[in-house]
C-alpha cells in the first residue's frame, strides 16, 4: 500500500503583512478551537516544523496540514468558522409550522405523541430524540405549566381590589395610625413526600421514600405585610369557624394596641359562617374584607404557602410524624429567618389574572 505523501509546507513565504492578518484573526476569535488554527499557521510562518507544530496545538500532523492547505487555497476565512451546514428538515416550512402550532395549542407531554402526529400528518417518520431536537431548534422546550383560575374575576374586580388596598396599606404604615392589615387564608400540610422537579445525575435517578399514612397538619394563617410576622393556628383540627374565631382572637392578643384589624380573606365558608358573624359583631376590631371570587393572585399570604411547601415537602422524606410536625412549626414560628428569601417573593404587586 503506498503511503500518502504529506503536504510540503515550506512552499509558501509568509510575508509581515500576512502575518499581522493572522495575528488580527488570532485575537479577534473567541472560540479556542478555531483560534488553534490561526496559532498553527503562526507558527508555520515562524519556520516551526509541522511536528512541532502539531504537538504544540495537540492536533494530528494531517489536521494541520489541512489547515494550511485551505488557508492557501481560501485564505483566513476558511479557518474562522466550522463551516457547519445543519442537515434539513424533513418538514417543508408549512408543516413545521403546523407541528409547532399543534403543539403550542395541545401541549403534549411525550414527544411520542409528537412522532405520531408528524407521521399521521405527513408520513414523514421522525425517532423521539429527532423530535426532541426539532423542538430544542425552534425555541420549544420542556416547560411546567402554570395554573390559573377557570373562572377569574374580571380586571376591573381585581385593579378595584388592588386600589382599596394600597390605600389601606398606607394607613397600615403609619404606627400611629392604630390600623394592621392582615392576609388570611388556611392551609394543609399533609405528611407525605411530594416529588418535584431538581437538579441531579441523570446516570443516578433520585429515588425518594414515600409515607403510608395520611396525617396532616391545618394552618389556620395570617400575613402582615407591614412587619412581615406569620399569625397562625395550627393544630389537627380541621378549619371551620371554630378555628377561625381562635385563630382571631390570637390577632387580638398579638395585636393589643391596634385600632381595627382588617383581614383580607376568601370566601371559604367558615368566613360566612354564623358563629363567626357573629363573633365578629362583638368584636369589632376585626373587620373581613372578602377577596373577589376564585383570585389566590391577590392573596399575599398564597406566595408564603408555597414557599413553605418547598422548604418543607417537595423532594424531602419524614420517617415519622412527629417530625415532620416538628420541621412544620420550627418553619412557621420563625419566619423572620427566611427574610432574604422572601424579600423578592412577598413584594406587594399583584398579577392580573387576564380572561
Amino acid at each position: 500500500m503506498r503511503k500518502k505523501r504529506s503536504l510540503n509546507i515550506r512552499t509558501h513565504i509568509f510575508m509581515p503583512e500576512e502575518t499581522e492578518t493572522l495575528k488580527r484573526y488570532r485575537d479577534g476569535q473567541k472560540d479556542y478551537r478555531l483560534k488553534l488554527r490561526f496559532i498553527a499557521l503562526l507558527l508555520i510562518a515562524g519556520n516551526t516544523g509541522t511536528e512541532i507544530v502539531a504537538a504544540a496545538v495537540g492536533k494530528d500532523i494531517r489536521t494541520v496540514e489541512t489547515w494550511y492547505g485551505k488557508y492557501l487555497t481560501h485564505g483566513p476565512d476558511a479557518l474562522n468558522s466550522f463551516q457547519y451546514q445543519p442537515k434539513r428538515c424533513f418538514l417543508s416550512d408549512d408543516q413545521l409550522a403546523d407541528m409547532i402550532a399543534w403543539v403550542k395549542k395541545e401541549l403534549p407531554s411525550d414527544t411520542k405523541v409528537i412522532c405520531h402526529y408528524i407521521r399521521e400528518q405527513t408520513g414523514i417518520g421522525y425517532c423521539q430524540s429527532a423530535v426532541a431536537k426539532l423542538l430544542k431548534k425552534n425555541g420549544l422546550r420542556r416547560l411546567r405549566p402554570k395554573l390559573i383560575p377557570g373562572k377569574p374575576p374580571s380586571e376591573k374586580e381585581q385593579t378595584d381590589f388592588i386600589e382599596k388596598y394600597e390605600k389601606l396599606r398606607k394607613s397600615a404604615a403609619d404606627p400611629e395610625s392604630g390600623r394592621v392589615v392582615i392576609f388570611c387564608d388556611a392551609m394543609h400540610f399533609v405528611h407525605q413526600t411530594v416529588p418535584a422537579t431538581c437538579w441531579g445525575d441523570p446516570s443516578e435517578r433520585p429515588v425518594l421514600k414515600a409515607n403510608s399514612g395520611r396525617q396532616r397538619l391545618n394552618i389556620m394563617g395570617g400575613y402582615d405585610p407591614v412587619t412581615c410576622k406569620l399569625i397562625h393556628e395550627t393544630d389537627e383540627k380541621n378549619c371551620d369557624s371554630e378555628k377561625t374565631i381562635i385563630f382571631f382572637k390570637k390577632l387580638l392578643r398579638t395585636y393589643p394596641k391596634a385600632s381595627m384589624i382588617k383581614v383580607f380573606a376568601d370566601n371559604a365558608t367558615y368566613f360566612h359562617a354564623r358563629n363567626t358573624q357573629e363573633w365578629l359583631e362583638k368584636n369589632p376590631r376585626i373587620s373581613l374584607y372578602f377577596l373577589p371570587a376564585y383570585a389566590p393572585n391577590l392573596n399575599l399570604i398564597e406566595r408564603l404557602w408555597r414557599f413553605a411547601k418547598g422548604k418543607l415537602i417537595r423532594n424531602t422524606y419524614y420517617e415519622k410524624y412527629k417530625t415532620f410536625r416538628c420541621h412544620v412549626f420550627r418553619l412557621l414560628n420563625n419566619i423572620h429567618n427566611y427574610e432574604s428569601e422572601l424579600s423578592s417573593l412577598m413584594v406587594e404587586k399583584f398579577q392580573i389574572i387576564r380572561q
